[in-house]
């Protein structure tokens, strides 16, 4: 299996993509995220892919099309509560279903490790959905920790 990873800018690819991780979370948690809308993905994608600040890759598996994963680099400036700081935030991430298991999530990661060490940063965050059991997992198994739990409570 030859897979290969490339920087995109074609929102309408991954408008597209997003739809099984939109769906996802539309089913765990339907009071919080909308039901799938390719218009409205579609803006949103075709809008962060013009900010220099916003890295998208595509995962191709013998030149079908396996997955993908959209990066933001943020910047928060001090305040008088913490320092400033500079990291690579995984926003998205998708490994289509039948491409699961294969490595082909562990090569996205490895991704954005590359475009992390080329801005010269030293951290990667990412937050995941609690009732997400294969993202807790695959992110654990890959390296990743907790460092800040939300909470909640309806009233």
């Amino acid at each position: 299996m030859e897979v290969l990873i490339t920087e995109t800018k074609d929102y309408e690819l991954l408008a597209t993509l997003n739809k099984e991780v939109q769906e996802l979370h539309y089913t765990l948690y339907p009071d919080v995220f909308k039901p799938y809308s390719q218009e409205d993905v579609t803006s949103f994608f075709k809008e962060v892919l013009n900010q220099n600040s916003t890295k998208a890759f595509v995962a191709y598996s013998d030149k079908e099309i396996a997955g993908y994963i959209l990066l933001f680099l943020k910047e928060l400036p001090e305040n008088p509560f913490q320092y400033s700081q500079r990291f690579i935030l995984i926003d998205q991430m998708l490994v289509c279903d039948s491409y699961r298991k294969k490595g082909i999530g562990k090569l996205l990661l490895e991704k954005a490790d590359e475009v992390a060490q080329e801005a010269g940063l030293k951290i990667i965050r990412l937050n995941h959905w609690t009732l997400n059991n294969d993202a807790r997992n695959f992110f654990g198994k890959n390296g990743f920790s907790y460092f800040n739990e939300h909470m909640y409570k309806n009233i």
